[in-house]
């Protein structure tokens, strides 16, 4: 199931970029379906997806306006409001997937950001019933008790970001899952954005009939970033032995050499970074 695809809804008022939109149809029901993936907490959460589902429903009706007008099958009050008595929307769905890395610290509901059930004054007893309410579905990932439950890619990309900040609980997860072997392209490009790992690699180099193999790239990967360290690791060193000797600050420079932590300390006075 590809669930990383973009789509863009217009309409006259705004262009919204929506991650995913599906029809989804079981049995005579049907469903639009979104998802939409988030980096970051989002304090105006509710309202984003409000105004995305809005402008679902927006687009539904005036379709159904047009295929009336077109039609002509419509008389007096249907006519007025371009639907019939009869005429269904789609239901409109909309699930967020928290992939970052932070807490997820957002809103979930309108009245957090209204405040409207924070408020005891006489006029909200009659007024705060009156305001309706707005309910994101969100799945944090990191809430989830297992990423097994998942039967698509979903499981390995999931499992991926969750282990992200543990190198040694992300070496294993991957090697002892077979799904890694036969990764879908979409899914490693998801992890190339999420994964807070810089993955531009050349995927033609792991790509196999079913899929990119995960568990060679991350290991491309991890070599890359070795030698890349051990390279700024030398520059950076060269640089404080320049400046030490140019001041003439020999014996500084000596006591670094068994000193770590006065080695790092003369490179953080001189402005010389250090990976």
């Amino acid at each position: 199931m590809n669930v990383w695809g973009r789509q863009t809804d217009k309409n006259s008022y705004n262009e919204f970029i929506r991650d995913t939109v599906k029809l989804w149809q079981h049995e005579d029901e049907k469903y639009i379906l979104s998802l939409e993936p988030e980096d970051s907490p989002h304090y105006a959460l509710p309202v984003k997806y409000m105004n995305y589902e809005s402008v679902q429903y927006d687009r539904q009706y005036k379709e159904n306006m047009k295929a009336h007008r077109k039609n002509r099958d419509l008389c007096s009050d249907e006519y007025l409001a371009g639907f019939s008595v009869s005429d269904r929307l789609f239901p409109v769905v909309t699930i967020g997937i928290y992939l970052g890395e932070k807490k997820w610290s957002g809103s979930s509901r309108l009245s957090d950001i209204t405040g409207i059930s924070e408020k005891t004054g006489k006029i909200s007893r009659y007024f705060a019933p009156l305001c309706n309410e707005f309910r994101v579905n969100l799945v944090n990932i990191y809430d989830l008790e297992t990423c097994d439950v998942f039967q698509s890619d979903l499981r390995e990309v999931f499992g991926f970001l969750r282990l992200r900040g543990d190198r040694a609980q992300l070496r294993n997860y991957v090697e002892e899952n077979e799904g890694f072997r036969h990764l879908q392209e979409d899914a490693f490009d998801v992890l190339s954005v999420y994964g807070t790992m810089d993955l531009k690699i050349d995927r033609e180099e792991y790509r196999t009939k079913e899929g990119i193999d995960m568990c060679l790239a991350l290991q491309q990967w991890e070599e890359e970033a070795r030698a890349e360290g051990t390279a700024q690791g030398i520059a950076a060193m060269n640089e404080l032995i320049y400046v030490m000797v140019k001041e003439g600050r020999a014996e500084e420079l000596l006591r670094s050499s068994r000193d770590y932590d006065f080695q790092r300390k003369l490179m953080k006075e001189c402005g010389i970074q250090m990976s």
